[in-house]
């Protein structure tokens, strides 16, 4: 008789989609229904990435508790994980996930080169080494797809979230690359879902930083972006006029009152003694107009056609002046992004955040049933000292002790909880 035991990994991984298939749902089965984000397998472990925030508590329950049996029935498989889509979004009107900085530019004033800057940022951010992410939240005219080369349309995932579109490196996502038809009159709620749908749904792959291109103006989008987004800091771009100091001044006061930090003050399409400019002035004023707290002080950015196309730009080696200011500022935001991004729990730690409350009880219980040093590193939005009650009451039941618990609290990122237990054999899983 033929051995049909599966033997790779993508051969398990399509034996256990095929289990998820006979696990019934109201309407159909998880598979059918977009329940599932992702399906991975790797040395028997099969981790199920589910969206959660679909499903009432009840269901969640159910569905987790059917995942699990669908993995451990499989052949090849000695341990279910469940995931939620939305884990690592931080506690915000407007979660992120994806990234690790989120850096919005602004100014009250249009006109002022403010996209063109963040699309040549973009670029000089992505030449120094960073892994880079730019969103057009400028749902009125947006331009940051024809300046960096993207090209449409957004795909979707599985579950509906928006895939970014790559542009030799950079993701981007604009309502550019899916809107076919004339410009549409956003109004209040309509703004905050596209934003969302746009921004917090998208699936951004492990981006060092997303630079966020705001619209002129103090508009609705503005107002969503600045109070619900999880935004680590911003630049206000201004040209040399008073005009333009003054509207890019409103924005800075938005950011301070938001206790959103101002990176700094870039002064735009200035004069130098080799480069003519519309205007007089070589901007270096503006900060202490515009604000001056902000973290850095910013050399200005010279009247320079060239950075109109960035694509066709080197900033590592650049030749004209508007160039080296853009890898100079490059360098400062690559130095703040150094210091704010990043996450603060350990590469190993187990990640329960999104799910449902018991489910995550359950999976840390799951998670300690396999560790053989009995040593754990957890992270979750629930309360931590439940889930600490809950693993020590199934530990005594067992016949077993929590030894060590451990709470730290990551802000944004949720609690990492440490356990320590008295080692395990494989063949002895908690009940």
């Amino acid at each position: 008789m033929e051995d049909e035991t599966p033997r790779t990994d993508d051969e398990i991984k399509r034996a256990v989609i095929d289990r998820t298939r006979e696990v019934q749902l109201a309407d159909g089965d998880p598979v059918s229904e977009q329940l599932l984000e992702d399906v991975s397998v790797e040395n028997g472990v099969v981790t199920f990435t589910v969206v959660f925030d679909r499903l009432n508590r009840q269901l969640s329950e159910r569905l987790s508790d059917q995942l699990r049996g669908a993995g451990l029935a499989t052949e090849g498989i000695d341990h279910v994980r469940l995931k939620a889509t939305d884990a690592e979004a931080p506690e915000s009107g407007l979660p992120v996930t994806g990234v690790d900085s989120l850096i919005a530019i602004g100014s009250a004033k249009g006109g002022v080169g403010k996209t063109t800057v963040t699309a040549a940022l973009a670029r000089a951010l992505d030449e120094a080494g960073l892994d880079v992410a730019v969103f057009d939240a400028n749902v009125y005219a947006p331009d940051i797809p024809g300046l960096l080369g993207a090209e449409g349309p957004i795909q979707n995932t599985p579950s509906g979230r928006p895939q970014p579109i790559d542009a030799d490196g950079i993701e981007v996502v604009s309502l550019d690359l899916i809107a076919e038809d004339g410009p549409v009159a956003w109004r209040g709620a309509m703004v905050h879902d596209v934003l969302k749908d746009l921004l917090g749904d998208a699936t951004w792959d492990d981006r060092d930083v997303l630079l966020v291109d705001l619209p002129p103006g103090i508009g609705d989008a503005v107002y969503t972006l600045v109070q619900q987004a999880p935004l680590d800091g911003a630049l206000l771009v201004s040209t040399p006029t008073d005009a333009g100091a003054s509207a890019t001044e409103r924005t800075g006061a938005l950011f301070t009152a938001n206790d959103v930090e101002t990176i700094g003050v870039v002064p735009n399409m200035t004069a130098t003694e080799t480069n003519e400019s519309p205007y007089d002035g070589d901007g270096r004023n503006l900060e202490d107009a515009i604000n001056e707290d902000a973290v850095a002080s910013i050399e200005p950015v010279p009247f320079d056609p060239a950075l109109r196309t960035p694509t066709e730009r080197s900033f590592a080696d650049g030749t004209s002046a508007g160039e080296r200011a853009i890898a100079d500022l490059a360098e400062t935001v690559e130095s703040f992004v150094a210091g704010k991004g990043g996450t603060r729990a350990p590469e190993d730690a187990i990640d329960l955040r999104g799910l449902p409350p018991e489910t995550c009880n359950r999976q840390a219980i799951t998670e300690l049933g396999v560790t053989e040093d009995g040593h754990l590193s957890l992270l979750c939005r629930h309360d931590p000292e439940r889930l600490r009650e809950s693993v020590a009451e199934t530990l005594e039941s067992d016949g077993k002790r929590l030894e060590r618990a451990d709470v730290e609290d990551l802000g944004q990122e949720g609690w990492l909880v440490e356990f320590e237990t008295e080692p395990l054999a494989r063949s002895e899983p908690l009940a």
